[in-house]
């Protein structure tokens, strides 16, 4: 199976907020957003870089990465996705990797915040290199703040 990207398009990100894993959809309410397609849209005008990736005939996920607000020398990388399972589970994974390593040298470090309940997101981004930190209260709702420091 082979994962395309692509730039996002309003019609692909309105087709995947529809779509999105239950544990990303729990992650977004517990943050706070109004609706999934709103977090997408944020988070995509508030990026240096966005993408869609594609399997299965159907955009998948969305992913990028944003400057942090307070100090632009720190990236925010986050990922919104119906759930990469089976065959292209190990391809998605290279892909983040390849991703993730592209973006290192523009930033001291990279940093975003998940959902104690989202395992799956917590094991991506260990796999990615990312160690967690400090858990945090987002609306009475625990986060577990994940970075990796870069050697820039």
């Amino acid at each position: 199976m082979t994962i395309t990207i692509h730039a996002p398009t309003p019609e692909a990100l309105k087709d995947l907020s529809s779509r999105l894993c239950a544990e990303d959809v729990a992650e977004l309410q517990a943050a706070g957003w109004e609706s999934p397609l709103a977090a997408l849209e944020a988070s995509l005008r508030d990026s240096r870089e966005s993408y869609v990736a594609c399997w299965d005939g159907r955009v998948q996920a969305a992913f990028g990465v944003a400057d942090y607000m307070h100090d632009d020398m720190f990236g925010v990388p986050w990922m919104l996705s119906t759930g990469p399972r089976g065959a292209v589970r190990r391809e998605f994974l290279k892909t983040s990797a390849e991703f993730i390593a592209a973006w290192r040298p523009m930033y001291r470090g990279m940093f975003n915040f998940v959902d104690a309940r989202h395992v799956r997101a917590q094991r991506w981004l260990l796999y990615l290199g990312f160690q967690p930190f400090k858990v945090h209260s987002i609306n009475d709702h625990p986060f577990i703040e994940f970075g990796v420091i870069t050697d820039v």
